[in-house]
């Protein structure tokens, strides 16, 4: 799909208070060895989201030196050694994915086709995925009534960026965002 349908389709998505302030960018870059992607977020043209794929590449190599210092085990029990936390949460595939995702760290590929899905998504089906982007999505998007938004409680270990959006949600709504409060 091109860019700028998907880049409309989101603008179309984006909540009144939101449209004008809030805005996608995708650019590609020609690099000896292929190419690069980088898909940022602005909010009144400060950056709030960004995923490349350098930089993901990167974080990726990173994480497998981080466990290959830990441990000799094989895929994927080195993983399951190294981060207990998510085991259960993920298939082995993705196990990498999610750990760098926790960190802020987001394939540009997944991002994108977050943003080619999302459109044909009910608003319910889309805050209650899995995908950290498409929840964070539906925190900005026109369908999210605001009893609906209201009614949002997260708990302590939500990523950053679905917090993120949802007090930025709450300000141009007025609404006092939940607190979690720590048991």
């Amino acid at each position: 799909m091109k860019w700028t349908k998907v880049k409309k389709d989101m603008g179309n998505l984006t909540c009144c208070k939101l449209k004008h302030r809030l805005s996608i960018h995708l650019t590609k870059y020609k690099v000896s060895r292929g190419e690069q992607t980088r898909i940022w977020i602005t909010l009144d043209k400060k950056e709030i989201f960004n995923a490349s794929s350098a930089e993901y590449l990167m974080e990726h190599d990173k994480l497998w030196e981080e466990v290959a210092k830990k441990t000799s085990k094989p895929f994927p029990d080195c993983l399951y050694e190294c981060f207990p936390e998510f085991i259960g949460k993920v298939n082995d595939m993705d196990y990498t994915a999610r750990i760098l995702e926790y960190r802020g760290i987001f394939n540009v590929d997944h991002v994108y086709d977050a943003f080619i899905q999302y459109p044909q998504l009910p608003i319910d089906r889309a805050l209650n995925s899995e995908n950290i982007i498409l929840q964070a999505l539906a925190l900005v998007d026109r369908r999210l009534g605001k009893r609906t938004l209201e009614a949002l409680t997260y708990d302590s270990n939500v990523h950053p960026l679905i917090m993120q959006f949802y007090e930025l949600r709450c300000e141009v709504d007025n609404i006092t965002p939940f607190k979690h409060t720590p048991s």
